[in-house]
């Protein structure tokens, strides 16, 4: 069997697996609200997504989390407040991959 055609069908798999895996996260209505907040504001702070998606604190921050993680959103440290956009890439690259 050629090897080089394995690793690419696993390659493939991976990457179909992890765009699933970032569309389901992007049907929460929590990610909906955060993405919308960072549509009107490019760059927010943790507090002005807080208070513009009226979520929950731990949940805002879990929901932050995993969109970090998944790629969707970058983070830029401040020394008090970090920031965050939306990574315009990714959801490109996510988007390709659905078509």
């Amino acid at each position: 069997m050629n090897t080089s055609k394995k690793n690419r069908f696993f390659t493939e798999g991976e990457k179909v697996s992890k765009a699933i895996g970032i569309l389901e996260l992007l049907c929460h209505p929590e990610t909906s609200a955060v993405l919308q907040c960072l549509r009107e504001w490019p760059e927010a702070t943790w507090v002005d997504l807080l208070i513009h998606t009226k979520l929950d604190a731990e949940l805002l921050q879990h929901r932050l989390d995993m969109m970090e993680q998944a790629g969707l959103i970058n983070k830029d440290a401040d020394d008090y407040s970090p920031t965050f956009s939306v990574s315009r890439s990714k959801l490109r690259k996510v988007s390709a991959l659905v078509r």
